[in-house]
């Protein structure tokens, strides 16, 4: 299977942690910031052979040092308010791997016959820029062709961690709450029939038809049909065609980039001397925009979360 730059996977441990009796009563930021960050610790052998398949070298734990502790609880912070309490109450570790990068960054891994959920993420993304990490994983889809053109993406407003952190944790909010599982909701209906079969107009873009959906690279010099395709349709990225739930947790990652961080998505096409031959802003795409609306009222409602107790 071809692993994909974030993923979500299935783990194997059985036994739940045991803050998993979180009090229900009201908690300040401050303290549920906290009580995540006691969730950081070694990651699971299932993970680290994921990441191993996924072609990473020399996977090995990585002790947070003070420094990278207090980038991780910030980026925590910034989540969601909904996003860290669905966390609290079902996050079992927090885990970083150093190694040589392979195609894998950020894992989501649900702990076999539990409610409980480990992220487990690439030491290195702590100091990444967010411009360097998405450039890096836009690579993936286009192959170099003679013809000198580049593709770069440059993301503000944050860095690598938070981004990384927002699109994770997202995974945990799907799956704690049914957000795309049957039956379809707003954020599928019209788009997705199922997690990874788009609706017939769509899956015949060629927005649909990318690396991300396990299809060989494409030429650069095809970038633009590519990007202009992608403006066409609800996706804000080329990796939110991959699934229904890699798309909510683009979606839900980039909203807040935008409302929270007051931060931009920009893709760029340069020619061979390095100067920018066309530009696209995801985010201000009409289809997007639509369904940035969703976002603002799921994150405002706090809910509906039925898998919540």
């Amino acid at each position: 299977m071809r692993a994909l730059i974030l993923a979500t996977a299935s783990g194997v441990a059985t036994i739940p942690p045991a803050h998993a009796t979180a009090q229900d009563s009201p908690r300040s930021e401050a303290a549920e910031v906290e009580a995540l960050m006691t969730r950081v610790a070694p990651p699971s052998a299932a993970a680290v052979e994921t990441f191993k398949s996924a072609g990473m070298k020399d996977v090995a734990p990585h002790g947070l040092t003070p420094p990278e502790r207090a980038k991780v609880a910030a980026a925590l912070a910034s989540l969601p308010a909904f996003s860290k309490h669905v966390l609290e109450k079902r996050l079992h570790n927090l885990a970083f791997v150093d190694g040589i990068p392979g195609a894998g960054t950020g894992l989501t891994s649900r702990m076999e016959d539990t409610e409980f959920f480990d992220i487990t993420l690439r030491a290195s993304i702590v100091d990444e820029p967010l411009s360097t990490f998405l450039t890096t994983k836009e690579q993936y889809v286009f192959t170099g062709d003679g013809s000198g053109m580049t593709v770069a993406v440059t993301g503000t407003g944050t860095d690598a961690l938070t981004y990384v952190l927002l699109h994770e944790s997202t995974h945990v909010v799907d799956r704690t709450c049914g957000i795309t599982a049957e039956p379809r909701s707003n954020f599928e209906t019209g788009i997705w029939t199922s997690d990874h079969d788009m609706v017939p107009p769509l899956a015949s873009s060629v927005a649909a038809t990318t690396y991300f959906r396990r299809a060989p690279p494409v030429d650069v010099a095809k970038a633009a049909s590519v990007y202009d395709a992608l403006a066409q349709t609800p996706f804000v990225s080329l990796y939110a065609t991959a699934s229904a739930s890699e798309d909510f947790a683009e979606l839900v990652a980039w909203h807040q980039i935008l409302k929270q961080h007051h931060g931009n998505l920009v893709i760029e096409l340069n020619d061979a001397s390095g100067k920018s031959a066309r530009r696209w802003e995801p985010l201000t795409f009409p289809g997007v925009q639509k369904r940035f609306v969703n976002v603002d009222e799921l994150l405002a409602s706090e809910g509906p979360c039925p898998g919540l107790s």
